[in-house]
């Protein structure tokens, strides 16, 4: 089954060749190349951990630091502005695993009627 490289900016293009380069030297030591012998299945195995694990930081990161940039527009309701109370918990399955983040929480000042 061919599958289409994933299209990235140059810059991270880049990037990602140097840290593929380091992960090699962690996963495999020495100058990153695996012992000879070594199967190719066992290859795919690391490097798909390895990727799996930074897709999932990533998203880890990226949703926890929308926590400290929550824009006042995304907490008016009606004619009020809802006011961040803190956070809670909040959890997604991806592909690449289970990615957990503090959530913000709003409440409104006024009692709303129903």
């Amino acid at each position: 089954m061919a599958h289409v490289r994933n299209q990235v900016s140059p810059e991270v293009a880049k990037q990602l060749v140097d840290l593929a380069a380091e992960m090699r030297r962690l996963v495999f030591g020495g100058e990153g190349v695996p012992e000879w012998g070594t199967k190719f299945s066992e290859i795919e195995s690391e490097a798909l951990g390895v990727g799996q694990e930074l897709s999932r930081l990533m998203m880890e990161q990226a949703v926890a630091g929308q926590v400290t940039q929550v824009p006042a527009e995304s907490l008016k309701v009606a004619e009020e502005t809802a006011g961040v109370i803190g956070t809670e918990p909040a959890v997604l399955e991806t592909p690449a695993g289970e990615v957990g983040w503090r959530q913000p929480k709003a409440r409104l000042s006024k009692a709303r009627g129903c």
